[in-house]
């Protein structure tokens, strides 16, 4: 499996969304695509930072923004 980093119009995309952007961008840091061998793309997160709890948080819902729009799915909903 390959990882890679998020496309820049992904980031961007998640940034919008996310209202501290700081917090956002540090949450991007620790977000993968990562390509199976079958050439389907998913993705991942290494954040293991559980005390950091506004982080986390941040990481999951930036998480839930890339599958989305991995599906071709809006962020408005």
């Amino acid at each position: 499996m390959k990882e890679m980093e998020l496309p820049q119009w992904m980031k961007e995309k998640i940034l919008e969304k996310i209202q501290n952007k700081y917090l956002g961008a540090k949450a991007l840091e620790y977000i993968k695509l990562v390509e199976k061998e079958d050439g389907s793309l998913i993705v991942k997160e290494t954040f293991d930072k559980m005390e950091n709890h506004a982080l986390m948080f941040t990481v999951l819902a930036c998480v839930n923004y890339a599958q989305r729009l991995l599906r071709g799915e809006s962020l408005e909903d």
